[in-house]
């Protein structure tokens, strides 16, 4: 793919991570001068190889591109998957991941000119993790402000029923891929155009990928006199109405957490007075082999899955509940 677009985007950065690599890649026209990368605390389990978020380490990737009439911070991401629609167990890890990567645009993109966030965001506009992204950075959506659309786009992007990779049926299109950006006191920024593209690959019956890309058109504006130009702020009434919602996911995934403790607990004690009358049997009998061998091994996964992946958990669950009640508190503080 690098040799296929050399002579238009001369510049590119890889983001390794996880065990198979997070798929993370940015293309530039212009050079890239930094880069940055932060991994989701919450990210899946290993012992769900079928959901390969945790094996994939989801994450958000930072390049600073020197644009000759501006300073960007470009950030790509692709967040945790939601397998089940109307039962989602990992919504305090996808809600903790959206928070995580606002608080990372927060912190890195306030000495930037423009910010500009792209990816598979795994989340609809109604959803509370696009919520807290947009009303904790100030970003706008591109497909919602551009100046220019398709009439007969309608800008979704997964699902579709033209895409052969299409596998939900019963479930109707969505949008999870977006395009936000942000300017500053610096630098004004609009979109001009925005448009789903990369549908089928031509001459050929199947897609580019299962989503559609977006294609935004963004016009940047120098300010002459930055100070008499105030940029976008985050909302904060949605803000911490967003928040205090999330925090209510995750203090419920606290409690499950110390409910899954105590399972894996009771499964390790059993398996222990069942494996110590065994052990007095002969172990070259077969049946008494392969029942030693299963208890051994339910001995080692109920004690990793307990003291260890449940307890990580747990603390990334507190983690962000933290840093999002330190933000409630400030807010509260302003309107004293």
């Amino acid at each position: 793919m690098v040799s296929q677009v050399q002579e238009v985007l001369p510049y590119h950065h890889y983001f390794y991570s996880g065990w198979h690599g997070s798929g993370l890649c940015i293309f530039s026209k212009h050079p890239i001068i930094g880069s940055h990368q932060y991994r989701f605390t919450l990210n899946g389990f290993p012992h769900k190889p079928h959901h390969p978020d945790w094996y994939g380490g989801k994450m958000v990737g930072l390049c600073q591109v020197q644009h000759p009439g501006a300073e960007i911070n470009m950030y790509v991401t692709h967040t945790h998957t939601e397998y089940n629609h109307e039962h989602d167990k990992d919504k305090a890890h996808r809600v903790s991941q959206a928070f995580e990567l606002s608080q990372f645009i927060r912190h890195t993109g306030r000495s930037a000119d423009v910010n500009i966030l792209a990816g598979d965001l795994n989340n609809q506009p109604f959803e509370l993790g696009l919520k807290i992204i947009q009303s904790n950075t100030g970003m706008e959506d591109s497909w919602l402000t551009a100046e220019h659309k398709n009439a007969e786009d309608s800008g979704l992007t997964w699902n579709l029923d033209d895409n052969n990779y299409t596998c939900y049926p019963d479930y109707p299109p969505c949008r999870y891929d977006y395009v936000f950006y942000k300017g500053s006191a610096r630098c004004r920024v609009k979109c001009v155009h925005c448009e789903t593209t990369m549908h089928k690959v031509p001459g050929k019956p199947f897609n580019y990928s299962d989503h559609e890309g977006v294609l935004a058109h963004l016009e940047l504006e120098k300010v002459s006199e930055p100070l008499q130009v105030e940029p976008i702020t985050p909302d904060l009434l949605e803000r911490d109405a967003s928040l205090r919602q999330a925090v209510q996911i995750l203090e419920e995934k606290i409690g499950s957490a110390a409910s899954s403790r105590l399972f894996y607990t009771a499964v390790l004690l059993l398996c222990l007075l069942l494996i110590l009358p065994i052990t007095s049997l002969p172990l070259h009998h077969l049946v008494t082999s392969l029942i030693s061998i299963l208890l051994g091994f339910l001995i080692g996964w109920s004690f990793w899955m307990g003291a260890v992946v449940t307890e990580m958990e747990r603390r990334g669950c507190l983690a962000t509940k933290s840093s999002m009640e330190v933000l409630l508190n400030a807010s509260s503080k302003k309107h004293i």
